[in-house]
């Protein structure tokens, strides 16, 4: 798989009749941007938890924004994305880019993840090298307890520009309990606590 450095997300609002067209849709967008957009990786779900339940959830990886720049192209052009929004069902509520701060893990490889955890919090800036120092000593926790991929990194676009989000992935609602029970049973993440004010956590449901 390419090397991931940028993270686009979006979030858009659906009406509940036209979920199930709208993620088949979603399948079709996903496909043209990695043929024509050599998008690393692309996921796509709905909003399981906060006020945006039932929101849908897409987002783009990639090597650098050039590769954004190209899927810019693809949404002009591609016959999924255009009966998407032409439907007058979807809009846009939210898109962001994220710069992948460089955290190792060991990602399990093929994975088919079911859930995606985001967790948004704000730091000093003067922390950001420590922040991603205690994460990294928290990664076993992570991998040990269930998550098949974990990400990190920092908002640079909108209205939370600055803010730091971890990205973690799991294979059951099960797991995402096993982690977090770890990890609040931690003095490593205890003390990233004390460095993040964490202000968000939502659970998205992976479809593809």
């Amino acid at each position: 798989m390419s090397e991931m450095n940028y993270s686009v997300i979006t979030r858009a609002t659906c009406e509940a009749s036209y979920k199930e067209t709208a993620l088949e849709l979603m399948d079709g967008f996903a496909n043209d941007l990695r043929d024509q957009a050599e998008a690393a990786l692309v996921r796509y779900g709905y909003f399981g938890t906060g006020p945006g339940a039932g929101d849908l959830f897409f987002v783009q990886n990639y090597r650098d924004l050039a590769g954004f720049d190209k899927a810019q192209e693809v949404y002009a052009t591609s016959p999924s994305y255009k009966s998407f929004f032409q439907s007058g069902k979807v809009s846009i509520a939210l898109r962001n880019i994220i710069k992948i701060l460089p955290i190792t893990f060991e990602a399990t490889p093929d994975s088919n993840p079911k859930y995606l955890v985001l967790t948004k919090g704000a730091t000093d800036p003067a922390n950001k090298d420590e922040v991603v120092n205690h994460l990294q000593q928290a990664t076993g926790l992570f991998s040990e307890n269930g998550a098949l991929t974990l990400r990190f990194g920092q908002i640079i676009t909108g209205g939370n520009v600055g803010q730091m989000l971890l990205a973690a992935s799991y294979p059951s609602m099960e797991a995402i309990e096993k982690t977090y029970d770890a990890l609040n049973g931690s003095q490593i993440f205890k003390d990233l606590y004390q460095l993040v004010d964490v202000n968000r956590r939502e659970i998205i449901r992976l479809i593809g």
